[in-house]
């Protein structure tokens, strides 16, 4: 299979001078298009940009001649393609007779002892189904199945017997043994890395900077959803463990475990940092999980890129950072792919097993995650359609039938647990999709095809022109990408169009339909158009938006340079280098500086108010005499409560009159500046009291204490 296409003949100075330009010309263009004053100008400039990328890539126009197009890097398994000729032969396991048994011969169990394993996965499954529905707990949202003990060890149970069924053993114990003696003997005579390990490291150290630091303070304050998770998160830490959390119209489980192992691993209080920790880390990892999926499709050299852009890009950082479940889509997106795309490239039966498994497991993560089987199943069709009918060897059909039913056996089991909430409760689990993509909540204004259509154009224009107009995870309306990634964006889906039809290369038809898939939960708001473009929807499309924006940089340095000299390679590296520290400087500044300020004026701050009161409390009053009395749009209580280190605490409401109280202790009540109607009923019921307003750091978001002296 062919990849990027890297030139092996001469080529001219203007040539190779050609993708610079169309670099310095895509940054002009996408400067241009951030005005939104000259929309025609910077699309023309792109179409110069591409025009100067494609040439560069091409042809010579002042030899004439073509370039001859080879790949950066052969697969590194000859075998790659779904083909009847066998594996070469490795010896049996000792607990497994060479050919299949004759038990379920359809899926090959091979052995009595993977037999028994069947029957136990078989026996465990529905162990799983089944006893996960503990109903005994519910919230003022309604009831919650809960997972129990044995319906937990039933599940896991279930997965591992799952794969011991199916498991391709590609080594016997004495392989196994002698290879790990080997990697010991290489450790004990000193550990030595790769040039690749030593890039992936420094990627992921940087990564660590833009995703950990100052993490308590940006984001700076909770929203209801954060207030929301806490409690759920409160649920866990008080002996309940939902299998799918109903508040807030229904939320998948996994963020919520994450984050109580995180807060008992590294004692973090219950509050906002402890959200922002674990999907902190979940955004980091991806990083590692593009570079993995990037080189598997490609090579190092784009591996290590994507995940540079993976590292520093505002959009992945904005969402990862937020405390949210939003970075647990790409994650899962790149790290299931990545499977998906071993077992297109190895037809290996594991590769199969592994992405059915974290396919599955994604499932529990975000919503949007619920298309990523459709990806896989979408990507395995495209294979057939363009790749299986060129293959010189003959197709084992039933081999792969197989296989995706052991990718779709994967799902199913890891999915057991939730499919049982699923069945019993679909209104809830299926309805912050449905009120999207149909009537289910408003009804749809127009056209079904002329939203859809309209929503893909504002989807498109989303990475250069307008983005996100949520202020939680954007600067609202700023484009995605900043402005040198958004030019290179561009370069890098016309090169991979560009070099799919030339050198008809299908990886970029799946890199390219992996990307526009994984943007489609955004595009399907069709009851809230508003709402699209959304940067948590399309948030699986990351890892692959990472490697098209590596492929011009490495078109740059790759073209012709087996007839470059030292030095112009070196400058070639260098213009990569200053590339990539612009776009580290203009990441760090958008979302340090300017996304820290325009979060921060636009969310209320509950923790200055939450300080005040629990000031009260250590000084001259208790918590049971302080009171938040809110307002519309202001903030919510339940965020007031946890940032008082109380979450259990619930003396708020809309009245005031609902605190009045004659006991005879010191009264605090928290009010906004506004709402005059509950100030005149505390000065009328408590004439002694005392009011205070209290600046906050961010102008305009005063508010006022009423203090009520014991009598």
């Amino acid at each position: 299979m062919r990849l990027i296409p890297k030139s092996s003949d001469m080529s001219s100075p203007i040539q190779r001078i050609s993708l610079v330009a169309s670099l310095v010309v895509a940054i002009i263009a996408q400067w241009i298009l951030l005005d939104q004053q000259n929309a025609v100008l910077g699309a023309a400039l792109f179409v110069v940009a591409v025009a100067f990328a494609l040439n560069g890539v091409s042809i010579d126009a002042a030899l004439g001649a073509a370039i001859r197009v080879t790949p950066l890097a052969a697969p590194r398994d000859v075998a790659n393609e779904f083909a009847a000729t066998k594996a070469p032969s490795r010896p049996a396991a000792a607990n497994e007779p060479a050919k299949a048994g004759f038990v379920l011969s359809l899926l090959r169990l091979e052995s009595p002892i993977r037999f028994i394993a069947f029957v136990a996965c078989v026996v465990c499954a529905i162990g799983a189904f089944t006893l996960n529905t503990d109903a005994s707990f519910g919230n003022e949202a309604g009831t919650e199945y809960q997972f129990t003990l044995v319906g937990v060890v039933a599940w896991f149970a279930s997965v591992a017997f799952f794969l011991i069924t199916f498991w391709q053993s590609q080594k016997t114990l004495t392989q196994w043994r002698e290879s790990i003696r080997a990697r010991l003997s290489c450790l004990r005579n000193g550990v030595h890395l790769s040039p690749t390990t030593l890039a992936l490291l420094a990627v992921l150290a940087l990564g660590a900077f833009f995703y950990f630091y100052n993490l308590n303070g940006t984001p700076a304050e909770m929203t209801s959803d954060h207030a929301e998770k806490l409690l759920d998160i409160n649920d866990i830490l008080t002996g309940h463990y939902p299998l799918f959390f109903v508040r807030n119209t229904g939320r998948e489980p996994m963020q919520f475990y994450v984050t109580v192992v995180l807060m008992k691993l590294l004692s973090l209080p219950l509050n906002h940092i402890a959200l922002k920790v674990g999907t902190a880390l979940i955004g980091w990892l991806t990083i590692s999980a593009t570079f993995f999926l990037a080189r598997e499709m490609f090579d190092d050299t784009i591996g290590i890129l994507a995940a540079f852009f993976v590292a520093v890009m505002r959009w992945a950082t904005a969402i990862a950072r937020m405390g949210l479940r939003y970075p647990y889509t790409p994650f899962f997106a790149a790290l299931s792919l990545y499977f998906v795309w071993r077992a297109m490239k190895h037809h290996n039966r594991n590769d199969f097993l592994i992405a059915g498994v974290t396919l599955g497991a994604g499932l529990y993560g975000y919503i949007p995650s619920r298309d990523a089987p459709l990806v896989a199943l979408g990507l395995f069709f495209l294979w057939i359609i363009f790749d299986a009918q060129a293959r010189t060897r003959k197709i084992d059909w039933r081999a792969f039938a197989e296989n995706i039913g052991l990718m779709l056996g994967g799902i199913l089991v890891v999915f057991l647990p939730l499919l049982r909430y699923t069945l019993d409760f679909p209104e809830m689990f299926w309805y912050r999709a449905l009120t999207r993509v149909s009537s289910a909540e408003q009804p749809i204004q127009g056209n079904l095809l002329t939203i859809l259509a309209d929503n893909l154009k504002n989807l498109a224009l989303m990475f250069n022109w307008r983005g996100d107009e949520v202020w939680v995870t954007n600067i609202s309306y700023q484009p995605t990408l900043d402005l040198v990634s958004g030019a290179l964006l561009i370069l890098g889906v016309a090169l991979a169009i560009y070099w799919m039809i030339r050198a008809r290369n299908t990886t970029y038809l799946y890199l390219l339909a992996a990307f526009v898939a994984l943007l489609l939960p955004s595009a399907l708001s069709l009851a809230f158009p508003r709402e699209n473009p959304s940067l948590v929807r399309a948030g699986g499309a990351i890892p692959f938006a990472a490697i098209l924006l590596a492929l011009p940089l490495v078109a740059l340095v790759r073209v012709a340079q087996d007839h470059a000299s030292k030095m112009e390679m070196a400058l070639r590296w260098s213009i990569v280098g200053a590339i990539c520290a612009v776009v580290i400087v203009f990441n760090y500044h958008w979302y340090f500086i300017d996304f820290d300020l325009s979060y921060r004026q636009s969310v209320q701050s509950s923790t200055e108010v939450a300080s005040v009161i629990r000031g009260f409390a250590d000084s001259v009053g208790d918590m049971q005499h302080a009171y938040f009395i809110g307002y519309p749009y202001w903030l919510d209580g339940r965020a007031v409560a946890i940032n008082a280190g109380d979450i259990t605490w619930k003396n708020f409401s809309l009245d005031a009159r609902d605190w009045f109280t004659d006991d005879h202790f010191n009264l605090l009540y928290v009010l906004h500046p506004s709402d005059k109607e509950n100030l005149a009923r505390l000065l009328e019921h408590y004439p002694q009291g005392q009011i205070q307003i209290h600046p906050t750091q961010i102008a305009g978001k005063d508010f006022l204490s009423f203090f009520v002296p014991a009598q």
